[in-house]
């Protein structure tokens, strides 16, 4: 009895969990209330895990930040690099975010924007994540007919 009790338990724990999970995926995420955070310390909590602290990536999980610059000679570059889902979707507010963008773009990648993102241009390019960033990276370099 204690055993299909136990069994039972594991069972809803289970799809509770798998509940959770599903559900927080399609919730955007709640914003950080820390908005002083030196650039650096944000980047390390929110992009390091899958970037790697040297932002040289992790192959067919995140891109190499240090080669992102490029993207900024683009037509839609810009807009690109504030909608890509990892960026768009950052448990930050859109200050910090604009901030740590700037940042990554200065520091890692060696390319300051110009100007610097905005917390309203975040605001507005957060508001629609890419769906498709791999096919919308390839549209970026499409030669126009």
């Amino acid at each position: 009895m204690i055993a299909a009790a136990a069994r039972s338990y594991f069972r809803l724990s289970t799809i509770a969990m798998i509940l959770g999970i599903s559900l927080g995926l399609g919730m955007p995420a709640s914003a950080d209330t820390e908005p002083s955070r030196p650039e650096s310390e944000s980047f390390l909590l929110h992009c390091s895990g899958c970037h790697q602290r040297d932002g040289r990536g992790t192959p067919g999980v995140a891109p190499d930040l240090r080669k992102i610059g490029t993207l900024l000679d683009r037509e839609g570059g810009r807009s690109y690099l504030g909608s890509v889902p990892g960026v768009a979707q950052a448990p930050v507010g859109d200050e910090e975010l604009a901030r740590l963008l700037t940042w990554v773009l200065t520091e890692i990648a060696n390319r300051a924007p110009e100007p610097a993102y905005t917390a309203e241009e975040i605001h507005r390019l957060r508001a629609e994540p890419l769906r498709d960033p791999i096919a919308a990276r390839k549209a970026l370099f499409r030669p126009n007919p």
